[in-house]
């Protein structure tokens, strides 16, 4: 697997788009505001529409920004989301980064486009899963950097990304918002789909070595053994 992706990177590496993460956020924004046109309805990615011809929608669902909502939401959503991407696509490297961004999304895509397969309900693609994976790339790599959740409580890196993932795992279980409008296979492929990139990822990372979640069983183990040795001298 290592040596057919540097074979790639060595044959296609002058394609990858330099500052994607820059791109990739100006593209959010672009989409938000298109969103509130009629014409964002011919730019979401719909399996039915893709394949009946429609295949721009491919490449135009890489605009629907990491967060909707208010403009101030969606601002600090895209802010976010690139203070996470320009530290990924710097340690990563422009090749890797531009393999894994768009990775992310088009087996998003793909997976959208089995449930349609299987169900024959015209889904839209969302990518709020999707987008995820960034966060999760960031969280392998500088696992024990210190993020300011609500900008208020400091938390590392890795336990947030626990907790995200314990959270995708009960979305997968009992179901979110669009489980009530597409149905939990739908929920379930997406949550599938957007940590696809993200284990292969980590297996590239961690091939050898402990992992993020080694570590944390690690930090429990000590506090445990920690707690047995006072708890002697009572």
């Amino acid at each position: 697997m290592h040596s057919l992706f540097y074979k790639l990177k060595f044959k296609y590496q002058r394609y990858a788009i330099r500052n994607l993460s820059v791109y990739a956020s100006i593209a959010f924004a672009v989409g938000y505001l298109l969103m509130l046109t009629p014409f964002y309805g011919y730019m979401m990615f719909m399996p039915k529409e893709v394949l009946h011809g429609q295949v721009w929608r491919i490449f135009t669902a890489f605009l629907y920004p990491p967060v909707t909502g208010g403009i101030f939401n969606v601002i600090l959503g895209i802010l976010i989301y690139y203070s996470f991407a320009v530290s990924v696509e710097r340690s990563m490297g422009e090749f890797e980064f531009n393999i894994y961004f768009f990775g992310s999304f088009f087996v998003g895509e793909i997976g959208t486009l089995i449930y349609y397969l299987i169900t024959g309900i015209n889904a839209p693609f969302i990518p709020m899963f999707t987008q995820f994976s960034v966060f999760m790339a960031f969280a392998i790599m500088y696992a024990e950097s210190t993020i300011l959740l609500f900008f208020i409580l400091p938390i590392k890196a890795k336990f947030l990304a626990v907790f995200e993932l314990a959270l995708y795992t009960f979305y997968f279980i009992v179901g979110n918002g669009l489980s009530r409008i597409f149905g939990m296979l739908y929920t379930r492929i997406s949550i599938i789909a957007a940590l696809i990139p993200v284990y292969l990822f980590y297996r590239m990372v961690y091939s050898g070595g402990e992992s993020i979640f080694t570590e944390i069983k690690n930090y429990f183990n000590r506090r445990k053994r920690q707690k047995e040795w006072r708890d002697q001298w009572k």
